[in-house]
């Protein structure tokens, strides 16, 4: 299965259009958790803000396969709406085998919300990759949520 994954991460590109896609469905669709783990380094983190007791924003880490662990069935079996993503603006920087990439992107509770602009939120991702091994990686991936409190820079709506 690695052979039919590896076309997926050979550019800085199809990972990201990959990482946006594999973890999209409908309530009880299986997702390919090899596929979304085979994207990260082993070592990887996944770091996302939220707001804690206090109601203060703070960072959560957790490695992809503890994110499969936890989120994987929820997505899969207990969530009452349908998952997607898609990226909406990306500034991109690379310089030799490293890049980071700050993505825009919106999340959907169906195919129909989707369809119609309908997001019920919007985060600013920045995930770090690196090139080796004939293959791109994503080494970390931070996010943030969108809010009035932290309104989206007009720029990240455009592909840089």
């Amino acid at each position: 299965m690695k052979e039919e994954y590896l076309k997926h991460v050979q550019t800085v590109d199809d990972l990201i259009k990959s990482f946006y896609a594999c973890l999209g469905g409908e309530p009880g669709q299986p997702r390919d958790w090899d596929f979304f783990r085979f994207l990260f380094h082993p070592q990887a983190n996944k770091i996302g803000y939220e707001k804690d007791i206090n109601g203060s924003l703070r960072p959560q880490f957790i490695s992809p396969n503890e994110y499969v662990e936890r989120t994987g069935n929820w997505l899969q079996t207990t969530r009452e709406t349908a998952f997607y993503e898609r990226e909406i603006g990306r500034i991109e920087e690379t310089y030799g085998n490293i890049s980071h990439v700050l993505s825009t992107c919106e999340a959907f509770h169906s195919k129909e919300d989707m369809a119609n602009n309908k997001p019920y939120k919007q985060d600013v991702k920045s995930i770090q990759l690196a090139y080796y091994k004939d293959r791109w990686w994503i080494i970390n991936m931070m996010w943030h949520g969108i809010s009035p409190e932290y309104p989206l820079p007009e720029r990240y709506l455009r592909y840089q």
